[in-house]
């Protein structure tokens, strides 16, 4: 193959045209990976899902789309277009029942979470009510608090601020970057904690709402950890620091943080290569569904529809989280005959996850809730 060939052009000849050639591989993968493995693979795939319809890049990687079946895959190529690496994930089954969207989820190593509610109705649950570490989905408990804080008349989303250094964090986002002093809207604070994911805007938002009312809203998560303090806690060399945490209660926690306000901002490269499970905001998937339903009103959670974008939808309210060990997806739709689905899906694991392994399963849920109308 010339080496101009792409990975999608490759891995379409793998999917489409079979069996699979010596030429098209490094020598290197045939010494790992037998040919005759390469062709009896596709072929068994093939039997059991149906024939290959498209190819199509991911976020990570790739998508085979079979006539029964999703196939995440990832593929990586030598200088001469030859196949180098090769990895195909387990199937996800496409257009069969809810629950084997939810079986794929509940098969990931790891644990794993899964919710879907439709006009307050329950239709599939795995794990729903088990706690389980979400990333930067714990800023709907943030927005909630904020709502409040308004429809109270404490705040108010056209209340101008002025960007206070003690708010910066790390990215995700673009608020970190931005000069002591600016003026910002709570509202524009909340866009930007929701849309992008703004760590130093979500760090402005716990502030300005204050800690109290975030931890009323989730009191399992007392203290509440700001993205800053949790990045302190998650540094390489806090290790220590971070065994103290897990061990102590709430007020012990509280005693730390206090004890750690003045301590440097890590930065992105001095984090904690593993997971860090035991620095993180707990929500199970049930109350993530709660918090979407009181939020979903709100404009911060119409700009970004991240997976359920192009479904046909009346509305989308989205809000995602991920880092190493934790994947969390969860999605407030409205289709256009007003039904509303609400769909969660977490997964926690010890090392990094392969996150096509859950964004598969949760697309097929949303587009089989798609097509209901």
């Amino acid at each position: 193959m010339p080496p101009e060939t792409t990975r999608a052009d490759v891995l379409g000849r793998l999917f489409t045209e079979g069996p699979a050639r010596s030429e098209w591989f490094a020598p290197g993968f045939l010494a790992r990976v037998p040919l005759a493995a390469v062709v009896s693979g596709m072929a068994a795939l093939r039997q059991r899902h149906g024939d290959v319809r498209e190819v199509n890049r991911a976020s990570e990687g790739f998508i085979g789309r079979l006539a029964r079946a999703n196939i995440p895959a990832q593929i990586s190529l030598d200088g001469e277009g030859h196949v180098s690496g090769l990895v195909l994930q387990p199937a996800v089954p496409t257009g069969g029942p809810l629950q084997d969207y939810v079986q794929a989820i509940a098969g990931l190593p790891g644990r794993t979470a899964v919710l879907v509610v439709t006009d307050g109705v329950t239709r599939a649950a795995h794990a729903a009510d088990a706690p389980l570490a979400v990333g930067s989905a714990f800023k709907l408990a943030v927005l909630h608090a904020a709502a409040l804080a308004c429809d109270a008349g404490r705040l108010r989303w056209d209340q101008v601020v002025s960007f206070d250094p003690a708010w910066r964090s790390l990215p995700g986002g673009m608020l970190q970057d931005w000069p002591t002093g600016t003026p910002l809207t709570v509202g524009t604070l909340a866009a930007l904690m929701i849309s992008i994911s703004d760590n130093t805007a979500a760090d402005a938002m716990l502030r300005i709402t204050g800690q109290a009312a975030v931890e009323a809203v989730s009191p399992r998560n007392t203290p509440f950890l700001s993205t800053r303090e949790a990045f302190i806690l998650k540094g390489r060399t806090a290790g220590e620091l971070r065994r103290r945490w897990m061990a102590a209660d709430a007020e012990g926690r509280r005693a730390l943080l206090d004890a750690a306000a003045g301590l440097p901002l890590p930065d992105a490269a001095d984090l904690a290569r593993e997971a860090t499970l035991g620095v993180e905001w707990l929500f199970t998937a049930h109350e993530l569904c709660a918090l979407l339903d009181a939020t979903a009103h709100l404009p911060a959670l119409h700009i970004n529809p991240g997976p359920a974008a192009g479904g046909g939808w009346q509305s989308v309210a989205y809000k995602g989280g991920s880092e190493t060990g934790v994947y969390a997806l969860s999605v407030l739709a409205v289709a256009p005959s007003g039904t509303r689905h609400c769909v969660i899906a977490i997964w926690n694991g010890e090392d990094a996850l392969e996150e096509q392994r859950l964004l598969v399963p949760f697309g097929g849920m949303l587009g089989l809730l798609a097509n209901e109308g």
